[in-house]
């Protein structure tokens, strides 16, 4: 048995909040500031420095410290002006009719609604949407239960607006799933598709590819484009373009999380292990700052799709690795191959196909490996 998690992050607009709710923001970020300052200082000691004696102060601690355990949070090792830890709630989660045991956040289904109490500014009554809702009762029926909140306000690294975040952190135990077949995915930049492929022995069971809206998020990388530099002349449109790379960022966020969704449901539903041939960091790099089209280097963001794989694959237990599976080395006879148009490769044994299939091949050659119980790291 293992323990899994998954959480759930809600985003809401300071300048949208409900005027009792935004009231209470200058106190919420006072108690952030603190906390942080005092969670600096504790790195800087090595993890020494005792808690704080201030009351509110001190249970933020203790339920951060708690987490730290909990979930892995290595702060110690992270450097000090690089942190900002959120704030740790204990949390009740209420399905129906259960009491009100007065936790400090509050997850009311029934009336759709998250009370955030006893920070410093009495309690703030936030909206629950419908598909976050949905989200949280499909986790319950798989088992998993509602054990942490934490609490923020910032601003995230693809938009300047400051938010107030609630991630509400469930945990589930499972049991690793033994497998019989290997899921390989492969990562291309995605306008060429993320092509997968269901493994077992010396075949392929089925395969296909996964593709976001490339010409609408073109369109939208365009008109991104415009818009900043019009930003930089006239003020009145920077909202206008920090309105569309937000449409930008969604479109491929529900596009992740869909692909994410199927492909660790294909995996459950073939018992396979899931592995994932992932570029090097360095040539994503190399591609980035170098003449890659500016409009499609969003398609070289692959960070938040992995997470969200492996991430699933954990919840479900379903064992997850991943492995450098070569597409322009031949899986025949070992020698570089040549390029061909439109994507295929050609070696001088006789081997040839789609580069983005090739990987494919390496798995069935290395199937027994990959499929090894034993040889498999957990996410």
């Amino acid at each position: 048995m293992g323990t899994a998690y998954r959480t759930l992050i809600l985003r809401y607009d300071l300048l949208r909040l409900l005027p009792e709710v935004a009231e209470k923001v200058p106190k919420l970020l006072q108690v952030q500031e603190e906390f942080r300052r005092w969670v600096t200082k504790w790195v800087l000691s090595g993890g020494s420095l005792p808690p704080p004696d201030q009351n509110q102060l001190k249970y933020l601690v203790r339920m951060f410290l708690h987490a730290g355990r909990t979930l892995d949070w290595l702060y110690v090792k992270t450097k000090p002006k690089r942190l900002r830890p959120p704030l740790v709630f204990d949390v009740q989660l209420r399905l129906d009719k259960e009491k009100d045991v007065s936790r400090h956040v509050f997850v009311n289904l029934p009336k759709k609604e998250i009370r955030i109490r006893k920070w410093g500014g009495g309690t703030a009554v936030l909206p629950l949407g419908d598909k976050a809702v949905e989200w949280i009762l499909a986790r319950v029926r798989e088992g998993g239960k509602l054990t942490l909140a934490t609490v923020w306000i910032g601003a995230s690294r693809r938009s300047r607006a400051a938010k107030l975040h609630v991630a509400l952190i469930f945990r589930r135990e499972v049991e690793p799933v033994r497998v019989k077949r290997s899921l390989i995915i492969d990562f291309n930049a995605l306008h060429n598709g993320l092509s997968w492929a269901v493994v077992e022995g010396d075949k392929i069971i089925t395969k296909g590819m996964l593709r976001p809206d490339v010409s609408r998020s073109l369109r939208l990388q365009r008109v991104v484009a415009r818009l900043d530099s019009l930003c930089a002349q006239r003020d009145e449109v920077c909202d206008e373009a920090s309105a569309a790379k937000s449409r930008m960022w969604r479109l491929l966020r529900s596009w992740e999380d869909e692909a994410a969704k199927k492909l660790v449901h294909l995996a459950l539903q073939y018992k396979a292990t899931i592995v994932v041939d992932m570029p090097f960091d360095k040539s994503i790099r190399e591609l980035k700052q170098g003449h890659y089209p500016a409009t499609r280097k969003i398609m070289l963001n692959f960070g938040r799709l992995r997470r969200r794989i492996r991430g699933m694959a954990e919840w479900y237990g379903m064992p997850y690795r991943e492995e450098r599976l070569y597409s322009t080395i031949c899986p025949r006879c070992g020698r570089k191959m040549e390029e061909l148009p439109n994507r295929r490769v050609r070696c001088a044994c006789g081997f040839e196909a789609n580069r983005d299939e090739v990987p494919f091949h390496w798995a069935i050659k290395r199937f027994s490996e990959l499929t090894s119980f034993s040889s498999i790291v957990m996410a």
